[in-house]
Parts: structure tokens; C-alpha cells; sequence
């Protein structure tokens, strides 16, 4: 495809999105649902001009909350997806997103075998995607061999994730990234609002106010696959989740990626979003 102008949303941490944009007024029609769209023209954008997503970057939930010394809580990542085979790419790139982020989760926390019980599943579905042949070396390998040593293990899933991200650019197939992008914040949502300081931890509530921007800047990204009917289900439980996140108000430092809210988050308002969250998670889940 030839690019006139580019729409690159500047990520968090490695994550890379790039959606081209043509001068064409109505792209052309698309028979794969998930194959890179136009939207630059949509947006209004001109020739030579770029518009900034905030979107999150895989390890950035579970980092901050190893870093606030947030104790682990394995239990909201014991449930390991079930088969694999036989799901709907839609389902299998949500999964992948999901599925990085709890390797990631145990990880950090040095939850080994947890961890490898993820890669492995992190392996399948990059190969049931067509996206392994993009890593040069073995993950499950590297993720055996360096066990002890968490920045490499961390190193290893953001190149992973990296290389996935790239495979579906270069394919122009871009919408499979978005959705394995999708999958990432759902989980982080998911985790910040599920560890047992997430109602009295004030740095967890600014990371949850994040997520505010991540859930608007996703749907206006995936408004443009809403002819899958996939998409569409999808979209009206994100839109839910938004509107519960629409009154959180915060002040966001770009130097330190993060939130500082104006009040904390009350219980009513973390029960809400963590039921919507669940609900959402359960509903794409294998």
C-alpha cells in the first residue's frame, strides 16, 4: 500500500501501532475483517500530519504493580485457557493479548512455572496466528533458559510481543494487532482492579484512571472493524466500560506516564468497573 500520510499513535513502553492513510475519500472495500483500513480521512487529517493515540504497553499494569509492591494474587490468572484449536482468529488474538499479559504477571512476580505454563500457551496461539515464524529463536527455549532472571524473561515477552505487532504491519493485517492490543488492556484492567489493595492504593487508582484514555482511543481504533459482528459485540461491552470510566478524573504526567486523580476512587465506583471488567474478560476468554 502507498502511504500518503500516517496516523502513528505513540505507545507506552514498546507497543507500536501504525494505521496508513491514503488520499483516496472512501477506502476500498475490505474482504478480510481484520486488514488494514484508512482513517486518516475520517479523522481529518492532512497530508504530512499525525495523531497521538495513548494506548498500553503489555508489561505496564503488572510492573506497576511489582513495583508498588503489590502482593501477587495468583489466583486471578490459576484458569488456563482451555483448547485452542478450533477458535475464530477474532478469539485467538484477543487470547494472545490476554494471555501475554498474565506470562507477564507471573513473571514479574517470579511465578515460574506459571510463567511457562503461559508461554506455552502464548506459543500456541502465535502459532495458530502464523506469527511464530516471525520470532528468530525458540521463546519457550529462551523463557527456560533464562528462569532466573526477570529482566530477560521480561526482555523476551516484549519481543515477542514486538514481533507480533510488526508480522501483522508488514501483512497489512493490522486489525488482528489491535485485537491482540485489545486483549493486553482488558487483562491490565483486569489485574489492577483485582489485587486486594486496588480500593486503598492511590497509585492503583491513577493506573486505573489510565485506562480511561486507553478504553476511548480503542474504540474509536476499532469502530473501523465494526462490520465484523465479532467487533460489534465487543465494542458495545467497551462502550460500557468507558461510560463507567468517563467520570474518573485525572491529571496525566507525561514524564512519568502517570495519573494523579482529583479524589479517590470510591468502592461503588471499583465494584462497578471490575464487574463491567469481568464480564468483558469472561465473554472473549478461551
Amino acid at each position: 500500500m502507498i502511504s500518503f500520510r500516517q496516523l502513528s499513535p505513540i505507545v507506552l513502553g514498546l507497543v507500536t501501532l501504525f494505521i496508513a492513510a491514503c488520499t483516496t475519500e472512501e477506502p476500498p472495500e475490505i474482504v478480510d475483517e481484520f486488514k488494514t483500513v484508512n482513517i486518516a480521512d475520517s479523522l481529518g487529517l492532512d497530508s504530512g500530519d499525525a495523531k497521538i493515540f495513548l494506548l498500553p504497553a503489555p508489561l505496564q499494569v503488572v510492573s506497576a504493580l511489582n513495583v508498588q509492591n503489590i502482593p501477587y494474587k495468583p489466583e486471578l490468572i490459576s484458569s488456563f485457557p482451555k483448547d485452542l484449536e478450533g477458535n475464530k482468529e477474532y478469539q485467538l488474538a484477543l487470547n494472545l493479548g490476554i494471555n501475554t499479559i498474565d506470562l507477564g504477571y507471573a513473571t514479574v512476580y517470579g511465578d515460574y512455572q506459571t510463567g511457562i505454563n503461559y508461554a506455552t500457551k502464548v506459543k500456541e496461539l502465535m502459532d495458530l496466528l502464523g506469527i511464530r515464524s516471525a520470532l528468530k529463536t525458540s521463546m519457550i527455549k529462551r523463557f527456560e533458559k533464562n528462569s532466573n532472571n526477570i529482566d530477560s524473561l521480561s526482555s523476551i515477552i516484549l519481543q515477542a510481543y514486538s514481533s507480533s505487532h510488526e508480522y501483522f504491519q508488514l501483512n497489512e493485517r493490522e486489525g488482528v494487532g489491535l485485537l491482540i492490543l485489545t486483549g493486553c488492556f482488558v487483562e491490565g484492567l483486569y489485574l489492577a482492579t483485582g489485587v486486594d489493595q486496588a480500593l486503598s492504593n492511590r497509585q492503583i487508582h491513577g493506573l486505573i484512571a489510565l485506562h480511561k484514555e486507553y478504553s476511548a482511543n480503542i474504540l474509536l481504533l476499532l469502530h473501523y472493524y465494526r462490520s465484523s459482528n465479532d467487533v460489534e459485540s465487543l465494542l458495545i461491552k467497551l462502550e460500557a466500560l468507558s461510560l463507567e470510566l468517563e467520570s474518573l478524573n485525572y491529571k496525566y504526567n507525561a514524564s512519568t506516564g502517570k495519573a494523579t486523580l482529583d479524589m479517590p476512587i470510591r468502592e461503588e465506583k471499583l465494584d462497578a468497573i471490575r464487574e463491567i471488567i469481568k464480564d468483558l474478560r469472561n465473554s472473549i476468554r478461551i
